[in-house]
């Protein structure tokens, strides 16, 4: 029986006891399909324990395949003393386990990276997100080490021997690899009838004197960059132009909230919190334009879960995001008079000839082609670690 051990820093939601673990990041499909190589999948991560209120909002992990490794935080400089424990259990459950599959960046990872390739492991890496961006769009500490930690994960990519990109080319550019690689984005995108897209464009014939804005992103993070919407919206209430704005996502809402209260829009935008993944779908049909304004991404599933419900998008011009959006609907990220003048410039032939694109667009991200093209490269890592 082989053994799959799956490693991100995480963290993985649960409740108290930790019988229960939510599908908020990772899901019963992201485990069927790391189930290819092994009928045990172990996640090795970090935990984060939701109370039972905000466990309603989440799926409810049920893979018989899964089962879950914590591993302490010792991120913080609080926390740093625990990174030899951490060490310890990463080492351990590499040793443990017959395929190894690193979501990077992450820390976690990182150390699982180096152990597993000095005793020879089979490595796949999924790289997701530019770690330089992140820590430079965090906060001024981030900014005093976010090139050391570029040039770490690009030493790793450089030995890594099989490597899944979420982009085309963004992130194959900065991290590059010598070893076999492909582009293929994560995000799961099935129904694209038609209806959708006729059902966008009459929206767009019947549009509200105030548009509804929204963005689907974690919200306790400032680089996905909702106060930068928000100080927009402000901008344009003075001018009394007015938008709806909403924020969809998990994470403590506290520092957008004092955002909120400061540039005085209670009235205009609210934070939604988390949804399960039908019910962002069914939210991404009810606004009228979809905003990506991130400092930092691999390649933004839910922009591309947008493109699907053939939502008209403006995003920032950073990472994967000009790989999907017209780069006519692309702003500077962190230029707020830029969003400012997108959104007081906004029509109906504007409005939808995006739309249409971005449904169009979103064809190349159906679910089963992607799965061919990943299978198909899974299928070379296993013939060349020659594993039955």
């Amino acid at each position: 029986m082989k053994k799959v051990l799956f490693v991100h820093d995480g963290p993985i939601y649960t409740n108290h006891d930790k019988s229960i673990f939510y599908g908020v990041h990772y899901n019963d499909t992201l485990i069927e399909r790391y189930a290819y190589f092994g009928n045990c999948v172990n996640f090795l991560m970090r935990s984060a324990v939701v109370s039972e209120k905000e466990g309603k909002n989440f799926s409810i992990i049920k893979h018989p395949a899964f089962s879950f490794i914590e591993v302490p935080n010792f991120k913080s400089i609080r926390a740093y003393f625990k990174k030899s424990e951490a060490t310890a259990i990463i080492k351990k459950a590499v040793d443990e386990h017959d395929v190894i599959i690193l979501r990077l960046p992450s820390a976690i990872g990182a150390i699982a990276f180096e152990y597993a390739n000095s005793i020879n492991k089979p490595v796949l890496i999924e790289k997701v997100a530019c770690v330089y961006d992140a820590l430079w769009n965090y906060d001024w500490r981030g900014k005093l080490i976010a090139s050391q930690k570029m040039k770490k994960y690009q030493a790793i990519l450089q030995k890594a021997s099989h490597t899944i990109y979420v982009t085309d080319k963004f992130l194959q550019s900065r991290y590059p690899t010598k070893g076999k690689a492909i582009g293929c984005s994560d995000v799961i995108v099935n129904d694209l009838d038609v209806s959708i897209l006729n059902k966008r464009i009459l929206k767009i014939a019947t549009l509200p004197k105030i548009l509804t804005i929204g963005t689907v992103a974690a919200i306790d993070v400032p680089y996905k960059g909702q106060a930068d919407v928000i100080q927009a919206i402000a901008i344009l209430k003075k001018q009394n132009i007015l938008f709806h704005y909403k924020i969809v996502g998990q994470g403590d809402a506290t520092r957008l909230n004092k955002i909120i209260e400061q540039y005085h829009v209670a009235d205009l935008v609210k934070i939604v919190g988390p949804l399960k993944q039908e019910q962002v779908f069914d939210f991404l049909d009810t606004i009228d334009l979809y905003i990506q304004p991130s400092k930092q991404e691999g390649l933004p599933r839910a922009v591309i879960e947008a493109m699907s419900r053939a939502c008209p998008i403006l995003g920032s011009d950073i990472a994967g995001i000009p790989e999907l959006i017209n780069k006519n609907s692309l702003f500077q990220a962190g230029n707020v008079s830029k969003i400012v003048e997108f959104l007081k410039q906004l029509n109906k032939i504007t409005l939808e000839k995006w739309a249409r694109e971005n449904f169009l667009k979103a064809a190349t991200f159906k679910t089963e082609t992607l799965n061919i093209k990943r299978e198909q490269f899974y299928k070379e890592f296993k013939q060349d670690y020659n594993l039955k």
